[in-house]
């Protein structure tokens, strides 16, 4: 008997991390992403410092593909909001194209961007500049959740 992942349908070759449900690796991983993206969504809403610092700037679309994957998400963030969902957004201004490790890693904080977009294991597509943005968003949400004691 083989288990099928719910999320893909791919068979899974490696132990289940739910007991009520089958996820690959793989779609473990997307969710993780999902799940990082979404903790920061929450900061934004409810954090006064991070709600302002969001204020700064200009509404923006940031486009994640994996690639050997279906899966894409989008990030927007200015106006003072940080929204996130799977799927595509037009026009973003900036594209993401990286593993999922890596991604989830630049997530966490526990690699640097720009140190992958030189080692060639993140390409930027679009301007440079939200990427820069983005990135130093990144940075100041983590920093708020451990000193705050969040996720």
């Amino acid at each position: 008997m083989s288990l099928i992942c719910n999320d893909c349908g791919k068979e899974i070759e490696t132990l289940p991390i739910s007991i009520n449900e089958f996820v690959c690796e793989s779609c473990s991983t997307n969710r993780n992403i999902l799940k990082l993206n979404k903790t920061i969504e929450r900061l934004s809403l409810e954090n006064e410092e991070f709600k302002e610092e969001l204020t700064f700037f200009k509404k923006n679309v940031i486009q994640t593909k994996i690639p050997n994957s279906d899966f894409k998400f989008w990030t927007e963030f200015g106006n003072g909001v940080y929204l996130c969902d799977k799927g595509v957004k037009d026009n973003p201004s900036v594209t993401f194209i990286c593993p999922q490790k890596t991604m989830i890693l630049i997530l966490e904080g526990k690699l640097e961007p720009f140190d992958e977009f030189f080692n060639g294991n993140l390409k930027i597509e679009g301007d440079l500049q939200y990427a820069l943005v983005f990135f130093d968003i990144i940075k100041l949400a983590s920093e708020i959740n451990k000193e705050t004691g969040g996720e």
